[in-house]
Parts: structure tokens; sequence; C-alpha cells
């Protein structure tokens, strides 16, 4: 019988549910394994509900307020539906590079893809909360109703990230809760600050 790789032994869906309900010991399972692919499976998904918003929203003929590179305004949502799921994983790849490099230098121990793959997790499962939210209140109450969660939601979203990456860190790498408070904080400010270029 082949042998299951630790972060492998729960499906996508129940270590979604194990991140909300229980997040230390689903982050400790996930440091665990070898491969980066159950964070990068996470973020997919994630990237494809951010992706379908988008496109509703160009449907709808929603334009951003602004935008900081060459596309028409009407165009931005079809843009950014279509590239959303790169977009998103290269996000989480230099927010886990930056966070797992402080983390080791830090003394920490954790294996790269382990730390990878539980720090998918921990950007991938409130901001999905934060995008479903999001699709809800639009197809309910349209763009104003879609602004008026913006406003609760996007904050939650951010402390959440930071919150479940804190604990993802100190899990993985069995670092000091300032550490790991340090390591992801500076981590998701270089990918929110690359971001902020591109998504709206």
């Amino acid at each position: 019988m082949p042998e299951v790789e630790p972060n492998e032994e729960s499906g996508l869906a129940a270590t979604f549910v194990g991140v909300l309900i229980r997040p230390r010991a689903t982050f400790a399972r996930l440091g665990q394994g070898t491969r980066a692919q159950p964070g990068a499976s996470a973020v997919a998904l994630l990237g494809m509900a951010w992706g379908g918003l988008c496109l509703v929203l160009w449907r709808a003929g929603i334009e951003p307020a602004f935008v900081l590179v060459p596309v028409p305004p009407r165009d931005w949502y079809l843009v950014q539906g279509l590239l959303s799921l790169p977009i998103l994983t290269a996000l989480w790849w230099l927010f886990s590079e930056v966070s797992h490099r402080l983390a080791r230098r830090a003394g920490g121990v954790g294996k790269e893809p382990g730390v990878r793959a539980a720090l998918g997790f921990a950007y991938a499962v409130p901001t999905l909360v934060h995008v479903l939210v999001e699709s809800a209140a639009f197809l309910s109450a349209g763009q104003p109703g879609l602004r008026a969660v913006a406003r609760v939601s996007m904050p939650l979203s951010a402390l959440g990230v930071w919150v479940l990456s804190t604990l993802a860190l100190r899990a993985t790498h069995s670092i000091s809760g300032p550490a790991a408070v340090g390591a992801a904080f500076v981590g998701l400010l270089v990918q929110a600050l690359v971001g902020s270029l591109i998504l709206r």
C-alpha cells in the first residue's frame, strides 16, 4: 500500500474545515508534508472563485474607480477574471517565500514545501470567505450592497489571513509568537504592495 503524505491525508474540503476549527493541528499536519501542492490547490480554488466574481462584475458593466496598468476600465474585470488564478498563485508564492525566509532567520525549523502548503490555506481560507460573501452581496443587492459589505469583509479578511499565517508559521517553524507575527506581516505586506498594482 503506498505511503500517504502527511499533508495529503485529508481532502481539500476537509482541510478547509480543519483550518477553521482546528488551525494549529491542521497547519502542523500540513507542515509535515513534502509537497506544496495542497496549498496550491487551496489558492487555485480561491483564484477560480475570485475570477468568477470578476467576470460577473464585468458582465454587469462595473468598472473600478481607477486602474494602474494600461487596460480600459470597461474591460478591467474581464482581464482580472481571466488572470486571477495565476496572479493569486504568484502572490501566494511571494508571500510564502518572504515569510518562510524570515521565519528561518528567526530560528525556524520548518521545511519549505510544508510551510508553503500551510500558508496556502492560511492565505486562501479567509480570502475565499470574503469573496463568497462579496459575491452573495452583489447578487442580492447589486453594487451598493457589494460596497457596503466590502467595507467590513475586506479588513476582516486581511486580519484573518494575518492571524492564520501567524499560527501556520508557529506550527510549522516552532518560532515565537512575535517572530511569527512579524514574518507573516512582512510577507503579506510585500504581496499586498505587488497585488495592489493589479487587483481591484
